[in-house]
């Protein structure tokens, strides 16, 4: 019996994958991973591995053949996007092996993190995590989300801010931020650590909606969010 390595490879430059998960991709038997993931690992694939790859919507598809590859004997690694555990796969794999097959997780840099070090030190305090897309919850319970993050007045960084087919979500959210707590700073990067990447720091009164693609995430300060030199900071509360 072999087993699973849910491998989260980060935001996408190789500079910012993990030296765990790059040992483990260049040491596996087998890999799964949605095509373009595995595209940025293909040159430390080793040669010869068996390799399965789908597309968007092939995530239960793609975690069962890792857990029947484990059950073959292949120690394989199943790619990710920033870290397995958000949004991702890891708690699936859980669920489809359910306890007959080993599982090891990797950690992996998540988007919210590498937005934070490009945007300055917006997250330094209490952060709260929401996605936008109502694929697997219900836009009702994201809605209840939201108003629980203006109760908190927490740091948010937001997943999923926009698709092709859902653009209203992300302009619902930062009205009601602001409705409840003011023109709070907002930072969006788009492409992180990629080659394409661009960044843009606003109030919420002049996001750029246009900005925002499938890409991006979205990071709103908190109450305490200031500007220093251009940088969204929030401060800890230090004396200084």
């Amino acid at each position: 019996m072999g087993k699973v390595i849910l491998t989260g490879i980060g935001p996408g430059s190789k500079e910012m994958m993990t030296a765990q998960a790059r040992f483990a991709i260049e040491n596996c038997t087998a890999v799964c991973g949605y095509d373009k993931y595995v595209e940025q690992v293909a040159d430390i694939i080793p040669a010869g591995t068996p390799v399965f790859t789908s597309g968007m919507k092939g995530e239960v598809e793609r975690a069962e053949t890792a857990v029947q590859f484990a059950k073959d004997g292949h120690d394989v690694c199943l790619i990710c996007g920033g870290d397995p555990s958000l949004y991702s796969l890891a708690s699936l794999v859980y669920q489809l092996a359910d306890g007959k097959v080993d599982i090891e997780v990797i950690a992996g840099v998540t988007a919210a993190m590498a937005a934070s070090s490009l945007l300055g030190a917006p997250i330094a305090d209490d952060l709260a995590i929401i996605s936008m897309s109502d694929l697997l919850t219900p836009w009702e319970v994201i809605k209840k989300r939201i108003d629980a993050v203006n109760a908190g007045d927490f740091v948010t960084a937001i997943y999923n801010p926009k698709s092709m087919k859902r653009t209203q979500q992300i302009e619902y959210a930062l009205n009601t931020f602001m409705q409840s707590r003011g023109d709070l700073i907002t930072g969006t990067v788009r492409d992180a650590f990629r080659e394409n990447q661009s960044v843009k720091i606003s109030a919420i009164s002049n996001f750029d909606y246009d900005f925002v693609g499938m890409t991006s995430i979205v990071i709103v300060g908190c109450r305490k969010t200031i500007l220093i030199d251009g940088k969204m900071v929030t401060p800890r509360g230090y004396p200084v």
